[in-house]
């Protein structure tokens, strides 16, 4: 064996160089994963770009690129021939229509959309082109992340590449719906209908066609309050998008004194009366003294002051605290043998 020359050593050095650390993909040993990810990455980096007018027009042309990259790279792999018989590569809606294609139905259908959207771009000016396709290249995104991860490797994601968007104004749900209205234009209505025709939309598909968010408010007090984000609707199978708003007061703290004292007595069969409840919320704090100058400054999760009538109602939580204590049989004494200060 020959040992290697300073110009081999120096190549084979500056090729190592090149490798990615995150991916460990190599520009020249794993070129067509390299541009794939370059492709999506700049797709979603102009995108994202606040300067940015032509964006819509072209995530979807360089999308088609990083896609077509992966799947050549997987056909490859597999040792299946990728090249037509005029010389050229597979075209993304053939390596699709392959039985063995590796991508779900929904991924398919988003591709395919896309293309449509891509040609229409590629041949048409299109006055106004928009929010209303948000959706779509939000879907393949993800689709292409978890593709190229199943597929090649988790080091290969682009999940840790980019960071969070971030803008300086907020939108509220009201002016997101009216500003979908703007985008509807004679043109967009076209290219949706092309979209159903050819691709074969029935409504009924999942987020790898088009990406929605569930949104969920439960109840809670303020410094509890959170949002819950669901991945589909259980009941049909779709993702939707659902805002609901709780009634606060009454269904937050909806037992009055006399109902809790039955509840914790029904639940642990201890004698637990008046005199014991106005110990327990002095000795826990969870409502102020009488003729206090806040008579609202309540502990949330247990207590609620109503001024209209003035009077305090309570939670569950405080139910189920107090038939933890009064089932501690140490616990309770404690709280019968408590002296509230003045």
């Amino acid at each position: 064996m020959e040992a290697a020359t300073d110009d081999e050593i120096a190549r084979f050095r500056y090729e190592k160089s090149l490798v990615d650390l995150k991916s460990g993909l190599s520009p020249i040993d794993d070129e067509r994963l390299y541009r794939s990810r370059e492709a999506m990455l700049a797709a979603v980096e102009n995108f994202n770009s606040p300067t940015k007018l032509f964006k819509i027009q072209i995530f979807p042309v360089l999308s088609q690129i990083a896609w077509t990259y992966l799947l050549h790279e997987y056909y490859e792999r597999k040792g299946v021939e990728n090249v037509n018989e005029d010389g050229n590569s597979l075209l993304l809606s053939q390596m699709l229509n392959r039985d063995d294609c590796p991508l779900g139905e929904d991924v398919k259908k988003n591709l395919s959309a896309l293309k449509i959207l891509r040609d229409n771009v590629e041949h048409k000016l299109l006055s106004s082109i928009g929010r209303t396709y948000w959706t779509l290249f939000q879907a393949n995104c993800l689709n292409f992340d978890q593709t190229i991860r199943k597929l090649f490797g988790e080091r290969t994601g682009l999940q840790d590449s980019l960071s969070l968007s971030l803008q300086f104004g907020k939108m509220q749900v009201d002016q997101l719906a009216k500003l979908q209205t703007y985008d509807l234009t004679p043109a967009i209505e076209a290219i949706d209908q092309a979209i159903i025709d050819q691709v074969g939309i029935s409504g009924k598909e999942g987020p790898s066609y088009k990406f929605k968010v569930s949104y969920h408010f439960e109840k809670a007090t303020k410094g509890d309050s959170h949002i819950v984000f669901n991945n589909n609707n259980p009941d049909t199978g779709k993702v939707s998008n659902i805002l609901m708003q709780k009634v606060v007061g009454d269904e937050l703290w909806p037992h009055k004194p006399t109902t809790v004292i039955a509840k914790v007595r029904e639940q642990t069969g201890e004698n637990f009366t008046s005199h014991h409840h106005q110990l327990a919320w002095k000795k826990f704090g969870a409502r102020p003294r009488k003729g206090a100058k806040n008579p609202s400054d309540c502990k949330k999760d247990y207590c609620h002051f109503h001024s209209a009538h003035n009077d305090y109602t309570y939670s569950d939580k405080w139910v189920e605290f107090l038939v933890g204590v009064v089932s501690n049989p140490e616990e309770f004494e404690a709280l019968k043998a408590f002296v509230p200060t003045k």
